[in-house]
């Protein structure tokens, strides 16, 4: 009975490694898209030096790395039922805990400071670095992708960083424009006038929104992988004290 509640315990074990084994495949995937996909690295590019953003890209790969290993080392420890294994896959799985519970804490206490530093650094690389590559082409794209113009509207263009230039063309939404002058454009939109050519939202505002509509979907992938991990330290308990128990009635043979 003991036998084949170890080995009833075991393959658990095993399948829940597997299945987080997968998250952590999962995590990683979704650092390295974001860390490469062409529209993202635009978006960042276009807010100006973002550390931060490559540094959350960067821990999320390497969490997802981690996951993998651990969930590696918790398929061998299931398997050879070495009880060494299964504690180290139950530490490294409980630091993974504390590191994803902390982070998304943080990330959820300073969210308002999150969306100031954006978008500053956005305000700050559209008056500083454009039209200047390759700053200019991320600008350009981001603002015909999100239908907007500017990082607080078509106001921002108006400051004399930017005046040189005016409201580039790609704030027109119909291709091959001729946007207007900034003070027109600006009297136009203050004024009611519908007839503008140019889109009126802010980009950070519209970044900002296209990223709380994937909330859903990541905070999905969060609770899950949370889920798996809890499952996965119990049932680490529950094999090494299977095993253990074990153990102790082949020595009383």
């Amino acid at each position: 009975m003991g036998n084949a509640c170890v080995t009833c315990v075991k393959y658990l074990m095993f399948a829940f490694n597997f299945l987080f084994w997968l998250c952590g495949c999962a995590l990683l995937g979704l650092g390295l898209y974001l860390c490469f996909e062409p529209s993202m690295k635009s978006y960042a590019s276009s807010s100006g030096d973002l550390q931060e953003y490559y540094i959350a890209l960067y821990c999320l790969i390497g969490v997802g790395g981690l996951m993998m290993v651990v969930g590696f080392l918790g398929c061998c420890g299931a398997c050879a039922e070495n009880r060494v294994l299964l504690g180290l896959f139950f530490v490294f799985l409980l630091l993974i805990c504390v590191i994803e519970v902390g982070g998304g804490f943080y990330a959820y206490m300073n969210k308002d400071e999150l969306k100031l530093l954006i978008e500053n650094s956005m305000t700050d690389a559209m008056q500083v670095k454009y039209p200047e590559e390759p700053v200019g082409s991320a600008v350009d794209q981001m603002q015909q992708q999100l239908k907007c113009c500017g990082s607080t509207g078509p106001a921002m263009w108006l400051n004399p960083k930017t005046s040189a230039f005016g409201i580039p063309a790609s704030c027109c939404i119909e291709a091959n424009c001729a946007p207007p002058d900034t003070l027109t454009a600006i009297s136009k939109i203050f004024g009611g006038d519908l007839n503008i050519m140019i889109y009126k939202d802010a980009c950070a505002q519209k970044l900002f929104e296209m990223l709380e509509k994937n909330i859903v979907l990541l905070a999905g992938l969060t609770i899950g992988i949370g889920v798996v991990q809890l499952l996965g330290m119990i049932f680490s308990c529950c094999l090494c004290i299977a095993i253990g128990r074990q153990d102790d009635d082949k020595a009383y043979i």
